[in-house]
Parts: structure tokens; C-alpha cells; sequence
């Protein structure tokens, strides 16, 4: 399992992955984007926990998508 987080004066995001399971909690305050993590984490079949708020849109889905690949990168 591997806990990254990412703080910035915009963005406060947690992610938490972990092979296996397909397991998802997702709290991003965007519907489009928890809909999108949790069709990722099903079909791959990891477990990921994505607590996440933000300013704005844009900074909300680029700090996930940062914090996400930092995950998989610590994870390996």
C-alpha cells in the first residue's frame, strides 16, 4: 500500500492505492472525476482511496493526476 499526499495553496489531495481488490473510495467534490477514478480502480483491479478538494477544476483534476502517478511511481 502506498499514501501520497500533495498540498499546495490550491489543492489538498490523498491518495492511497494498493494492488488488488478493485476496491474505491473517492471524494473529490467532482462527479465526472469520481466517476472516472472509480471505472480506473475497477477495471485494474487496484483498491484506491482519493480524498481530494480544491480552488478549482482544472487545479483539482491535475493535482489528482499528479498524486496518482507519484503513487504508482512509489509503489514499484
Amino acid at each position: 500500500m502506498t499514501v501520497t499526499k500533495r498540498e499546495t495553496s490550491e489543492t489538498s489531495i490523498r491518495v492511497e492505492l494498493k494492488a488488488g481488490g478493485g476496491i474505491t473510495k473517492i471524494e473529490t467534490g467532482n462527479g465526472f472525476l469520481d466517476h472516472m477514478l472509480n471505472a480506473f480502480s475497477r477495471y485494474s483491479g487496484l483498491t484506491l482511496d482519493v480524498k481530494a478538494s480544491s480552488d478549482l477544476k482544472h487545479h483539482l483534476v491535475e493535482d489528482v493526476a499528479l498524486t496518482l502517478g507519484r503513487a504508482f511511481r512509489d509503489q514499484s
